[in-house]
């Protein structure tokens, strides 16, 4: 059958609007399965850089590390059984995937915001390294009128987590930095989820609780990872 051409335009005209009807499902679909994030939060760690997400690929100098945690004047910074928690993780993880390295702790006092790979670069002269592990801890808290979507913008780009209303974040950024190339040789991030409701948040004495045992977690997740992926590596 041979269709005449006003046929044929109007044929032309409904699969064209049948189309334009498709792609509008589809970029619909689209932004439903991106939802917005109803919480966004920067880690101390990506703060620390002057520009972010860092660029990886470095060359990784194996026996001379240097462990740090980026430390904050904002309320909440790290107490130092914290700090010492997660230089320990590192140092155990690093001492026994890499056969006669040197690992020294760094003071947070040479660990400047903003400074970035610079400053690196001169603390790791001091301290004689050529490669620093660097590492932040955050905590958030989903109040319970919230759920959904937390986008945490870390040193080597954004995260979404999908977080339960009432619930305490605890969130650790890791990145190791080859200081001669200033590139990241490797980056983790691990994070634990804590039920917490709003009158223990409300209460200081049960909150500082609920924060130790989030961060205990936190920590814990870390010594997992890390051992997987160096110490199973064996790099």
């Amino acid at each position: 059958m041979i269709l005449s051409p006003s046929t044929l335009w109007g044929v032309r005209i409904v699969i064209g609007r049948m189309l334009g009807v498709a792609l509008s499902v589809l970029a619909v679909a689209g932004c439903a399965s991106t939802p917005e994030p109803v919480a966004r939060f920067e880690t101390r760690l990506a703060g620390y850089f002057t520009q972010t997400p860092l660029a990886k690929g470095g060359q990784e100098s194996a026996l001379r590390v240097g462990v740090g945690v980026v430390p904050s004047d904002r309320i909440g910074a790290q107490d130092e059984s914290t700090r010492l928690g997660m230089i320990a993780a590192v140092r155990t993880a690093l001492g026994r995937a890499r056969d006669g390295a040197s690992i020294r702790p760094i003071d947070d006092s040479y660990l400047k915001a903003g400074r970035g790979v610079e400053n690196l670069r001169k603390t790791g002269q001091l301290f004689g390294v050529d490669t620093i592990v660097l590492l932040s801890l955050d905590r958030h808290f989903q109040p319970a009128s919230e759920s959904g979507p937390v986008r945490v913008s870390t040193a080597t780009g954004p995260q979404d987590l999908s977080l339960p209303a009432q619930t305490l974040l605890t969130y650790i950024d890791m990145v190791v930095i080859d200081l001669a190339s200033g590139r990241v040789t490797d980056a983790r991030q691990v994070s634990s989820e804590l039920g917490v409701d709003a009158k223990t948040w409300g209460d200081a004495r049960l909150r500082r609780r609920a924060e130790a045992d989030a961060t205990e977690l936190a920590l814990a997740s870390l010594r997992t990872a890390l051992a997987k992926a160096w110490v199973t590596g064996r790099r």
